[in-house]
């Protein structure tokens, strides 16, 4: 059956949008190549997933875009990738024949289609006279962070879609100084991309004999190396570690970082080479934020008697983590980001300050969805704080670039497992989070303590603060109307009480102008709205769109001063958390009901 007559059999079951899009590209010569595909995808009796694919153009953020791999506007595609490298390089032409000159810095991890990606990048660079890098293998995004300095590039581009499902893959955007773009520029950039009519692209065999496109490779690793190597605090290296890079590029940054400072470490073998189609993946998640994803590494850790199992996401900017609960035991205990952030910031801040390093002007930088137990251990130890960020390393990486001595900043953390030591990579970065969690590890088992007593000792002198991530997943056309839907209302109307608390205020992090009905739109820079339920803030529940997913998070945050069995404290402020996590979670289902 022509196409053109399956797309009017199923017209009526269809948005408007979506049914103009799949006549372009069904018809377009410029589309021909995806010919094939979408009629596939048009026998699918499946209208739901025709309709997401093409009701919208696929939403360019301001590091980029991520999504599912597939036909369509609303897709990872060739056409998509086209559009935002394309947008890049008008938006690098912006700035004049010098900057072209400067170059763009390209890599890829192991997702399906990467380096097809890559290489599309790379011609439509040299299309328009800008000059690129492409590594000469897989590597991790942090690397390519790293590069965009280290090579003097103007930008970056990294073929990744991070932790996303195995279905995804994305283009993620560096500038100069290594960081992704924060606004206003940020708004430039997307404008450029969402403006791009025609995606020129010159030959990629001709780009490299011409010198267009340069290959790098070893030089730079062996540079990247050094400067992570350089974070070292102790000499201790005695904790057994078990690691998993998850099929993914772990294995180019991590592993040689824990092989060469002498770390003893076992990789789970079933995850061990990369491959784009994340075979142990459970269901499609490849996110070690999820426990389950954790289960072949801590597996293994328990059988071996090991210390410490982490496991990297599949482009190596992240780390999950699980620790021996007793040194005497082999049972492992899976720990939460900002549990990994709270025990890092303590031993950075402790270690600097018994060498006589900790300077009252050093930095830490924590976003507000992290715990408030970070802020409060730097500002004990008598350094600065920030932690009212909004979510994105590109907003810490924007501190750091201001800075006037770089070497000010100490530590960064992400709830959801992105920490960051030393100026050269100015993004999360799994390699240095490894190294100093390795490190920490050894000292406590030199010791005769694990993390799990070490974070004890913290509580007992801070105070427990427990911490609640829940993400909700909201696919496809009416999952996106949904998250809309909740934010809105939760805004127009917030609760009164939360499990019994009284709403004392309520923080909303998105300008007024765009929060009015007629001008909001989901997912916004600073669509986060906060509950306060205590005078002093630290508990509280927060609500946001992910950034890069189709889900929701709420971020619950409960705190109790520690004066008698913190055990029991435990388990008090354990179950209040619980309780607000499903208070919100049913004022949101009000909201998602009207759509369902």
């Amino acid at each position: 059956m022509d196409l053109s007559v399956k797309i009017e059999n199923i017209k009526d079951r269809l948005s408007n949008e979506a049914y103009e899009y799949l006549k372009v590209w069904s018809t377009d010569k410029n589309f021909k190549d995806f010919v094939p595909e979408l009629a596939e995808l048009l026998e699918s009796p499946d209208i739901a997933a025709i309709e997401d694919s093409f009701y919208k153009h696929i939403e360019i953020g301001t590091g980029g875009i991520r999504g599912p791999i597939g036909v369509g506007p609303n897709r990872i595609n060739l056409q998509t990738i086209g559009e935002a490298a394309q947008g890049l390089a008008n938006f690098i032409e912006d700035f004049g024949s010098g900057a072209k000159l400067r170059g763009v810095v390209v890599g890829y991890e192991a997702r399906k289609l990467s380096k097809p990606f890559a290489e599309l990048c790379c011609r439509v660079f040299a299309a328009s006279g800008i000059k690129s890098y492409l590594f000469d293998g897989l590597r991790a995004t942090p690397e390519i962070s790293f590069a965009v300095r280290h090579l003097g590039a103007l930008a970056g581009v990294m073929l990744t879609a991070s932790h996303n499902p195995r279905t995804d893959n994305g283009f993620k955007f560096y500038w100069l100084d290594g960081g992704q773009v924060v606004p206003p520029v940020d708004q430039k950039f997307m404008e450029f991309v969402k403006n791009v009519s025609e995606i020129k692209k010159a030959s990629f065999e001709e780009a490299l004999k011409s010198g267009m496109v340069t290959i790098v490779g070893k030089e730079v690793d062996e540079a990247y190396f050094e400067a992570v190597r350089k974070l070292t605090l102790v000499k201790n290296r005695s904790a057994g570690i078990v690691f998993s890079p998850i099929h993914g590029v772990g294995i180019t940054n991590v592993l040689p970082i824990l092989n060469q400072e002498g770390f003893k470490v076992t990789v789970v073998p079933e995850q061990a080479e990369p491959d784009e189609n994340f075979p142990t993946a459970v269901g499609d998640l490849i996110n070690p934020e999820y426990k389950e994803v954790m289960s072949l590494p801590i597996a293994l850790g328990e059988k071996l008697g090991a210390d410490l199992a982490i496991c990297s996401d599949p482009d190596a900017d992240r780390i999950g983590v699980a620790a021996k609960i007793a040194l005497v035991k082999n049972e492992m205990q899976f720990l939460t980001g900002n549990e990994v952030g709270v025990a890092m910031c303590h031993f950075i801040l402790s270690r600097l300050k018994d060498s006589g390093r900790l300077r009252p002007q050093n930095l830490v930088i924590e976003t507000y969805v992290t715990t408030s137990l970070i802020g409060a251990i730097a500002k004990d130890f008598g350094v600065r704080v920030i932690d009212d960020l909004l979510v994105g390393f590109k907003f810490i990486g924007e501190i750091i670039e201001k800075l006037g001595n770089k070497d000010d900043f100490v530590f960064a953390a992400e709830e959801s497992l992105g920490y960051l030591r030393g100026t050269f990579v100015r993004d999360k970065d799994a390699a240095i989070a490894a190294l100093t969690l390795a490190e920490l590890v050894s000292w406590l088992a030199d010791s005769g303590k694990t993390l799990i007593d070490y974070l004890d000792e913290i509580y007992e002198k801070y105070g427990y603060f427990k911490n609640i991530l829940h993400m909700q997943e909201m696919r496809g056309k009416i999952g996106f109307l949904n998250i809309g839907s909740v934010m809105r209302g939760l805004r127009d109307r917030a609760p009164e009480k939360l499990a019994g608390f009284r709403v004392l205020g309520v923080i909303d992090r998105l300008p007024t102008e765009k929060a009015a009905p007629d001008k909001y739109k989901t997912g916004t820079t600073g669509d986060q709205l906060t509950f306060v339920l205590s005078g002093d803030e630290l508990t509280r529940v927060t609500v946001r769109p992910s950034g890069t997913e189709p889900k929701i998070k709420y971020y619950i945050q409960v705190y109790a001063g520690v004066s008698g069995n913190l055990d029991q404290v435990k388990r008090t402020t354990d179950e209040t958390a619980r309780l607000l996590e499903d208070s919100i979670l049913a004022e949101a289902e009000k909201y998602i009901q009207r759509n369902g």
